[in-house]
Formats: structure tokens, C-alpha cells, sequence
């Protein structure tokens, strides 16, 4: 009998770990070829590796929960499969290199003495609060250096094996490590949290824990927003003239969303500003439309997949899109390169029953817009009578130091315009 060992996958060019989510399999089970052993988090998508061997899976090695750097030892296994490396990968997960086009970062707003990529933990820290793998702090142990000196590159300020392998070579120059940051002024105490009887704590996913983290570095751009309300009525009523020939082709629903989505992309052609970036060179347009779509997964989170070359699709090609999105992200089948190269996002919180949201503009784009709930109101028209109508409010969030207010209204009249005049002249195909 051969044995295998699996491997923890590069699953992107910036993933340095990951996180067990679930076994899917135990100790003991036998596994087919390409059967699914394990879920896998990371701070972009949650994923699940399949067995590169039929044989048996013998050992597991990491528990669900911890972290573990690419490479490390996940599991072993039984086969008598001998063309089987004895150690791998799996190769079907390994992100090929993809050449992407330069994008610049958007800038980030100091809010403490250092950035948060390069944090370091403060004097006094203890060496079981710094973050940084067991691998890592095993390297740092052999080589007599200390991680509270060396400031961490990784999420949250976490120190990674590159980090210490610099800070070795430094020391080997002759040189000293770099400093820790002087700590910043005491900040007045927050009350400590005073638990409740009932309370339950719940820890933190690598999905969790990246949303806080993209949350937080968005919030420091200057936010605004405005609403616009919307007459879907023409819309709606289209839709339901076209929605069954639409689905005995496609064999799904046609959503307003495709709509919404096509009415932003319309706007983004006519109002640019809106599909830029902010940096510290100044502000970039970007040629490309790449359309996020906000996809909800329940108390799990938000992800935001792109579409991209939106303003190639058409309204039927949108549809799919989102469909394919919303598909795999529930199944939690969506890659590295789905979330690439957003330049605007919009966030569909109308099937929800939202009426009004707020949305945090994402990092790197300037704005993002929020259809609300498309609802039945008692409107007065132009000449005065009084009718039902279908309504909808259209959020947009800006990010204040690429657009005005006035920028913005006319970002939304736009898609206004083009949604309230969808009727049988406007092709789904």
C-alpha cells in the first residue's frame, strides 16, 4: 500500500493559510478519486477539497478550526494507487498564475501609528496574543527572534514566515531587526464587557473575520449617500409579459435584479466618475465595467463575486450571470479570480424587504448602489389623479473624495431614467 499525504492548497497568490472549516470525511472511511475531504476558509471564499487517490483516508492531522500555513500536512491516506506522488497538492485547487491589470490601492486614511499591515504587537504584549502561525513561531524559536519586534504583514497584523525569514537574513547582515513601533497614547479604558448570564460566545470564521477587516478600511474614505425613488410600474409589468417565455429558455426566473443591474451599468457609461478609484496620485476612471454583486449567505456573511465586462451583456446575459453567482456562492463553489477587479458594486437588498439601506462603498471603487424593496404605493401623477404604482427606492454610497453629491443624482436620475422606461421596445436577449 502507498500512502498519500494532503496537502493544504495555494488556493491565490496572496493566501499564505487557511482555515479547516469541516471534515466532510473521517478517520477510517474509504474515499473515492475526486470525493470531497475537507472545507477550507479563507479570508476570500470558503472552498472544499477534493482526494487526488481512492484508498483510505487513515489520519487527520489539523482539527476543524485551526489555521494552518499552505503546505502543511492535512490528512493521510491509504492507496493502492502507486502512481500517486507521495506527498501533493491538489493541483485542481492550486490558482494558476493569472497576469491581472495593474490597479492602484486605494489610499487608506492613518488611524493609528501604523498602518494595519504593518502592526506590531505594543510593549508588554505577551508572545501568546502576537499572531502568527505555530510554523512561524517554531522558525522564529530556532533562529533566537523575537515576534513582538517584528511587525507582521499578514491579516490583522499577523506575522508570516516571510516576516521572520527578513528579519533572520537582517540579523545574518549584521543589521538589528526593526524596531517595534512606540506604542501610541493610552486611549481612555473601555468599561470591561460584564458577561450575561445566557451568553453565548460565538468565534470568529476566516469569512467573519475578513468582512470586519474590509468593513473597517472602508469606512476610513468619507461616506455620503442619497436615495431616489423610482417608478418600476412599466418595468414590472414588462417583465411579467416576458418572464415565461424567459424561463421556458433559460429554465430560471428573469429578476428585476437584471434590470437594476443593466439600469447601473447604462449609468456608469454615461456618469464615469462613478466607475473610478481613489488614490493618492489622484483620481483613475477605469475603462473596464466590472459589476460586483452583493450575494448574502444567511448568518455566514456576504460575498461579493464580480461581474465582469458587464456593459458587453445584455439583460438575458446579466441574468445568467447573476444566477451562476448566487449558484456557486451558495454552494461555495466560487474562485479567487470571481472576486477580481470590481470597479462599482450593487447591493440587492429589496428581496429582503429593505426600503432604505446605507452601503459601506467597497475598497478600491468610488460607489456602490442599494435597490430596495419594489413595493405597491398610492402615488399623484403628473396630472394630478391618484393611482397604484410599483416604487422603489435606489440607494447610492459614495465615497466623497471622487464624487459629489450633485455627481451622485445624476448617477441616479440616469439609472432612473433608463429603468422607467424599460417597456417592450427594450430587448431581454
Amino acid at each position: 500500500m502507498a500512502v498519500f499525504e494532503l496537502k493544504m492548497p495555494k488556493l491565490g497568490e496572496s493566501v499564505t493559510e487557511g482555515t479547516i472549516g469541516k471534515w466532510l470525511k473521517s478517520a477510517g472511511d474509504a474515499v473515492e478519486k475526486y470525493d470531497l475531504i475537507v472545507e477550507v476558509q479563507t479570508d476570500k471564499v470558503n472552498t472544499e477539497i477534493p482526494s487526488e487517490v481512492s484508498g483510505t483516508l487513515k489520519e487527520i492531522k489539523v482539527k476543524e478550526g485551526e489555521t494552518v500555513p499552505v503546505g502543511a500536512l492535512l490528512a493521510i491516506f491509504e492507496t493502492s494507487d502507486v502512481g500517486a506522488a507521495a506527498t501533493a497538492t491538489p493541483a485542481a485547487l492550486a490558482a494558476p498564475a493569472r497576469p491581472e491589470p495593474a490597479r492602484p490601492e486605494p489610499a487608506r486614511v492613518p488611524v493609528a501609528a501604523a498602518p494595519a499591515a504593518t502592526m506590531a504587537p505594543p510593549s508588554g504584549v505577551g508572545a501568546e496574543d502576537i499572531r502568527a502561525t505555530p510554523a512561524v513561531r517554531k522558525l522564529a524559536a530556532e533562529h533566537n527572534v523575537d515576534l513582538g519586534r517584528i511587525p507582521g504583514s499578514g491579516l490583522n497584523g499577523r506575522v508570516s514566515r516571510k516576516d521572520v525569514e527578513d528579519a533572520i537574513a537582517r540579523t545574518q547582515a549584521g543589521g538589528a531587526p526593526p524596531a517595534a513601533p512606540a506604542p501610541a497614547p493610552a486611549a481612555p479604558q473601555r468599561p470591561t464587557y460584564a458577561p450575561i448570564s445566557g451568553d453565548q460566545p460565538v468565534k470568529l470564521t476566516q469569512m467573519r473575520r475578513a468582512i470586519a477587516d474590509n468593513m473597517a478600511q472602508a469606512w476610513t474614505a468619507p461616506h455620503a449617500h442619497a436615495v431616489m425613488e423610482i417608478d418600476m410600474t412599466n418595468l414590472m409589468r414588462y417583465r411579467d409579459s416576458v418572464k415565461a417565455e424567459f424561463k421556458a429558455r433559460e429554465g430560471f426566473d428573469l429578476s428585476p435584479a437584471a434590470f437594476i443591474v443593466k439600469g447601473a451599468v447604462e449609468a456608469l457609461r454615461a456618469v464615469p466618475l462613478i466607475n473610478a478609484s481613489w488614490t493618492e496620485q489622484g483620481i483613475v476612471l477605469h475603462g473596464a465595467v466590472n459589476v460586483g454583486y452583493a450575494v448574502a449567505l444567511g448568518d455566514e456573511g456576504l460575498v461579493v463575486p464580480v461581474i465582469k465586462a458587464a456593459d458587453e451583456k445584455s439583460i438575458a446575459g446579466l441574468m445568467r450571470s447573476i444566477r451562476d453567482l448566487v449558484d456557486r456562492a451558495k454552494a461555495k463553489k466560487l474562485t479567487f479570480d470571481d472576486f477580481s477587479g470590481g470597479t462599482f458594486t450593487v447591493n440587492n437588498t429589496g428581496p429582503l424587504g429593505t426600503i432604505v439601506s446605507s452601503p459601506i462603498v467597497p475598497p478600491g471603487q468610488a460607489a456602490i448602489c442599494s435597490s430596495e424593496s419594489i413595493v405597491k404605493r398610492l402615488v399623484v401623477l403628473d396630472d394630478d389623479s391618484i393611482a397604484i404604482r410599483h416604487r422603489m427606492n435606489l440607494v447610492i454610497g459614495f465615497d466623497h473624495r471622487v464624487v459629489d453629491g450633485a455627481t451622485a443624482a445624476r448617477f441616479l436620475q440616469t439609472v432612473r431614467d433608463w429603468l422607467e422606461a424599460v417597456g417592450p421596445g427594450v430587448a431581454v436577449h
